[in-house]
């Protein structure tokens, strides 16, 4: 085969001119991002710089050089010299034009833009404190803030203390009244309903229905002065913990923290008392879920604080054998013995729960 001349190799090697004209404003071509071609576009809105749709130089220069040599040997401009422009227009830029169809969606834009670069955290960054450092950070900004006490007692008196004469975790877990320890009914079905409402939609690791059920079963219980399932109970904390400390947290951080602490104690206690290291049961293990999931663990009680590890959790979901759930031996226990389809359900959910979370872990290490 021959090589090519040249002079093929220096008509090849020019630039050719773009097949259309750019769509992107300048700034979203620029950055390479994904311009939704509004004058102004949402990304200039957004970052709040001027939105130009004027033609760069660079793309409209091969098409100049074409239009003047078909102009020199008097032949028809090609298809792509028709759509070049005067050099005086190279210069020129598109004005932003404003539409004030688009000005609603606009502001909207802004608006949502400033609300996530302005996101408040700082009542929920202290939560990964330590007890102690938030025990000190509190006594300096007492001493140099003498109102802080002021409203601090007006904190009871705005949402309902729980803890407000004694405190739980002040007590032996393996002694203390739970069942003291437990709202009124209203105010527990009134957190229960927070928690399906609002928490339950990140990890479905519970069945609101039969959750329902057995925490109006603990109630009965109480009424009628009969022994409480204290799995049950832990559930029951935890999910007390978890919504007292979501629905108080804006503003009120402190009195949400002490009491979501508490709660997450009663917890551990109830599975102490339920013999739950030696004898794992479902409830138990959703209760330490929950906590696992949705609470800071560096402000656990240190005598609780073991049972809501993500080891402990996987073990405890191993020897209730819930890795086997769907294995060919199960499968034909349930077809010879039958089975409950909530509770199959529910398994089913709790060990994927724990295997998908394993696996982040895994994978950010």
């Amino acid at each position: 085969m021959k090589l090519k001349s040249a002079a093929n190799f220096s008509d090849t090697g020019a630039k050719r001119a773009p097949r259309q004209d750019p769509v992107s404003c300048e700034s979203c071509r620029r950055k390479k991002l994904k311009c939704n071609r509004q004058r102004p576009c949402s990304s200039c809105v957004t970052r709040r710089l001027s939105c130009s749709y004027g033609i760069s130089l660079e793309r409209i220069e091969p098409a100049i050089v074409e239009v003047e040599n078909a102009s020199h040997t008097n032949t028809a401009p090609s298809s792509q010299g028709v759509r070049g422009q005067p050099r005086e227009a190279a210069t020129m830029t598109v004005p932003s034009i404003t539409d004030p169809r688009s000005s609603r969606t606009t502001n909207e834009s802004a608006k949502t833009a400033d609300w996530l670069e302005n996101i408040l955290m700082s009542d929920r960054v202290p939560s990964v404190v330590s007890r102690h450092l938030q025990d000190e950070v509190g006594q300096s900004e007492a001493a140099h803030d003498p109102s802080r006490d002021n409203r601090e007692p007006r904190l009871g008196e705005a949402v309902p203390d729980f803890f407000q004469h004694r405190l739980a975790s002040s007590e032996n877990p393996m002694t203390v009244d739970l069942v003291s320890y437990l709202p009124e009914m209203s105010k527990t079905i009134s957190l229960f309903r927070y928690y399906c409402q609002y928490i339950d939609y990140l990890y479905h690791v519970i069945i609101p229905l039969r959750v329902e059920d057995q925490i109006n079963c603990i109630y009965h219980c109480i009424d009628t002065a009969s022994p409480v399932n204290s799995s049950h109970l832990a559930l029951l904390f935890s999910i007390l913990a978890s919504s007292v400390y979501f629905q108080y947290s804006n503003g009120l951080s402190t009195f949400a923290e002490r009491c979501s602490r508490e709660f997450v104690f009663l917890t551990g206690a109830a599975l102490i008392r339920s013999n739950y290291t030696a004898c794992p049961t479902l409830e138990g293990l959703q209760a330490s879920l929950i906590v696992m999931h949705y609470l800071p663990n560096p402000s656990f009680h240190s005598s609780v604080c073991s049972l809501f590890l993500h080891g402990t959790i996987i073990g405890q979901a191993k020897s209730l054998m819930l890795h086997c759930i769907d294995s060919p031996r199960c499968r034909e226990e349930r077809e010879a013995n039958g089975f409950d389809a909530h509770e199959l359900e529910l398994k089913r959910r709790l060990w994927w729960d724990i295997a998908t979370f394993d696996w982040q872990v895994f994978a950010i290490r």
